[in-house]
């Protein structure tokens, strides 16, 4: 995972890092048509006016009606350009039944974002916000107790689509992927302040949903006190993270139930982290007894910051950092017949529209073919993929053409998915990105 404002390699060219649903979402199907202009934003003209009623198209309405959050703009039969530009919007099906309230976008293929299915709901409010936040956090009170960095809102999951935020101990990370959440921006800052009581945050806005939404890109440090890197725990192992630099915003919580799996594992065993970007399952594996580690990620800063994150940890001794692109690095390991007990695989996602799934289907089986070569016989594969349009089961086809590749045998022993803190709705399938498989290779 390549941090520092870097690109993790091995796939497609230009795979970057991990999508969100919101993300996912607008990559998903709206990606082929290139940005959008930008677009002037005007909050005192359009907050706090009662919600422009917009229709479905006859026989237009059955996955809104089932629970998912998008209307796309060919399924409305109020005309789009009509939309308010980020303007609240109640969405009614063809017979004038209330389907929801949300946030409206004439410039994008998601027209309208659906907030709440209450028609009393004001999705103009702090208030509004502050409720949702409030109870995001209670829900991960009670899954992950004393947890203090995780994802405290994942977006659609969260019922907050366009809004994610990451949470590193008292310091945020936000991603406002949406016109609706970039125009209440001050709404949401008052709603954060008050319900998630943090230091300070940093506004990650590089998204390429951005521009299919017609805003800009770039990050900043939005509010409070934020230092160039903050620190947090997983499992007993400590970090420093990038908030204002890395990719994304600076670490992937959606990992984590499955780096506690690995951790115990892979004791006594040499084990090699790919993709790494700041070291946690690598620096796990070596508080849990690994012998050695090396890490491949292909920003030189952030390769850096694993050596200083494996001195956080006392295993600076056993850690060596590898800056460069993951292919290479891996095709010149197996040409020296390099072998690992262990090798953990967390690479981009290398689909970032359902157009580009095949070619991305090909690079999982070349890179997993590459790290089933450098597992030793007897040894654990810890394969992912955070591509949505991916599925499981294809997936799982291009994994085992990796192993036709590699000449190996391979086993299943355990699936994984996202960590709790990144809720799946099963009404919004776009929730569910990640994929994870630990293989056993003779």
């Amino acid at each position: 995972m390549g941090q520092g404002g870097g690109q993790r390699a091995g796939g497609p060219k230009g795979a970057g890092g991990r999508g969100a649903p919101a993300e996912d979402a607008e990559a998903a199907e709206g990606a082929e048509e290139g940005p959008s202009k930008l677009v002037a934003l005007d909050p005192g003209a359009l907050l706090d006016q009662p919600p422009v009623v917009v229709r479905l198209r006859p026989g237009a309405d059955r996955r809104v009606a089932g629970g998912h959050c998008w209307v796309f703009s060919n399924e409305l039969s109020t005309p789009v350009a009509s939309l308010p530009l980020g303007g609240a919007v109640d969405v009614l099906d063809a017979r004038g039944r209330f389907l929801g309230r949300g946030t409206a976008n004439p410039h994008s293929l998601i027209a309208v974002r659906i907030l709440s299915r209450d028609p009393q709901d004001d999705v103009d409010s702090v208030a509004f916000y502050e409720r949702r936040l409030r109870a995001a956090a209670a829900m991960r009170a009670r899954l992950l107790p004393g947890r203090r960095s995780l994802r405290m809102v994942s977006s659609e999951g969260d019922g907050l689509p366009g809004l994610i935020v990451d949470q590193f101990e008292d310091v945020i990370a936000v991603q406002l992927g949406t016109l609706g959440m970039e125009l209440r921006r001050e709404r949401l800052e008052a709603a954060l302040r008050s319900a998630l009581g943090v230091r300070g945050a940093v506004l990650r806005n590089e998204s390429p949903s951005r521009s299919l939404e017609g805003l800009p890109r770039g990050s900043e440090r939005w509010f409070g006190e934020v230092p160039e890197r903050v620190m947090l725990e997983e499992g007993g192992v400590r970090l420093f993270a990038d908030v204002l630099g890395g990719q994304k915003t600076g670490f992937f919580f959606d990992q984590a139930e499955n780096r506690a799996f690995a951790r115990p594992r892979v004791a006594g065993e040499r084990v090699l982290d790919v993709y790494a970007n700041t070291g946690a399952w690598g620096l796990g594996a070596l508080l849990h007894g690994a012998s050695r580690c090396d890490f491949i990620e292909i920003n030189a800063a952030t390769a850096a910051l694993i050596l200083d994150n494996a001195a956080l940890n006392g295993v600076a001794d056993r850690a060596n950092s590898i800056a460069g692109d993951a292919r290479v690095v891996m095709e010149g390991l197996v040409a020296q017949k390099q072998r690992y007990g262990a090798v953990f695989l967390d690479p981009p996602a290398f689909a970032k529209t359902r157009a580009k799934a095949p070619v991305a289907l090909r690079a999982y089986a070349n890179i997993n073919a590459l790290a089933m070569r450098l597992v030793a016989p007897g040894g654990l594969l810890f394969s992912s993929s955070c591509s949505y349009h991916v599925q499981e089961d294809r997936f799982l086809e291009a994994v085992m053409a990796g192993a036709r590749m590699a000449g190996r045998r391979l086993r299943v022993v355990r699936r994984g998915e996202q960590a709790p803190d990144h809720p799946v709705d099963p009404a919004v399938p776009e929730t569910r990105y990640l994929k994870h498989l630990v293989l056993h290779l003779e």
